[in-house]
């Protein structure tokens, strides 16, 4: 998963005599309490205030300590409201706020469109936005198997999920791979970017095959994949293949400078790739939407 520089939102309301942009960039986002709303409120209102009398920081404003997200009170742990995606998110971080609030503004959200009682497999669920609009659609036949095998994201995707009376999805607190056992795990500077890898690390943590997976939950029927691990995606596709020839499920795959491996995988397996973009050409980073033939 990849979160880009905030968009300026900002500017869009001093270009326009209305200001509606402004407005609705201003109150989409609430807290469960009067307070929570009170601070989102003093949080934006300081935040356009910095940018029109500060240089914009090197970093970005994103990532400045003036960013909304951050000052002047901490929406750390606080219950929000997330318009995209209908429903209450709590973040233990600002990169956990971007997510909730904008990951339309950064991936293709909308290739990915379960039917009502679908098996939906979210591997890589980070704090559940996947997980969450997926419940929304399949509706309480269907289910979800959500994989996140970093702890303290995988307390925020539980919390979400319990938040939303989310009932649904069976949380697993592995990481999918090529083979079951222990495999390497690097912390990276956000948790958004947490990765499993072959190389030795300091940490491992358990892993499974997409295959072992479908078995040990006795599943009849795979409909729709979603995968975002990091760069992982060939080694926990070869851990899938028997699962893509028996149910051909849709695919939907975050890229790491993996698109030609990982359609050299796929296609052999009868796969096609319907749709694809790229945010970092040619293919360095960027989504695979695949379908069988």
């Amino acid at each position: 998963m990849k979160l880009i520089n905030d968009s300026t939102a900002v500017s869009t309301f001093f270009r326009s005599s209305k200001g509606g942009s402004i407005l609705k960039w201003w109150f989409e986002t609430r807290g469960q309490t009067i307070g929570g709303s009170l601070k989102v409120v003093c949080n934006k209102s300081m935040y356009i205030l910095v940018k029109q009398v500060c240089r914009p920081p090197s970093s970005g404003w994103i990532n400045s300590q003036w960013h909304w997200h951050r000052f002047p009170f901490s929406l750390r742990n606080s219950i929000l409201w997330s318009g995209f995606l209908d429903a209450w998110f709590s973040p233990a971080d600002e990169s956990a706020i971007e997510c909730m609030l904008r990951l339309p503004n950064y991936e293709p959200v909308d290739w990915v469109t379960p039917q009502r009682d679908a098996v939906f497999l979210d591997i890589g669920a980070y704090i559940g936005s996947y997980a969450i609009l997926a419940a929304k659609s399949l509706g309480f036949t269907g289910r979800i198997i959500a994989l996140e095998p970093d702890k303290k994201n995988r307390q925020q995707l539980e919390r979400n999920l319990k938040l939303n009376a989310v009932a649904n999805c069976t949380v697993v607190p592995c990481a999918a791979w090529s083979h079951s056992g222990r495999i390497g795990w690097r912390e990276m500077e956000t948790p958004v970017w947490h990765r499993a890898e072959l190389e030795e690390s300091t940490a491992t943590v358990e892993a499974v095959t997409v295959d072992g997976l479908v078995t040990q939950h006795a599943l009849k029927r795979v409909d729709w994949i979603k995968m975002d691990i990091e760069g992982g995606e060939v080694e926990a596709l070869k851990g899938a293949e028997r699962t893509l020839r028996e149910f051909r499920p849709a695919l939907f795959i975050e890229i790491h400078a993996t698109a030609s491996a990982v359609k050299d995988l796929l296609v052999p397996l009868g796969y096609r790739i319907d749709a694809e973009v790229f945010d970092e050409p040619p293919d360095h980073h960027g989504w695979f939407l695949a379908r069988p033939q």
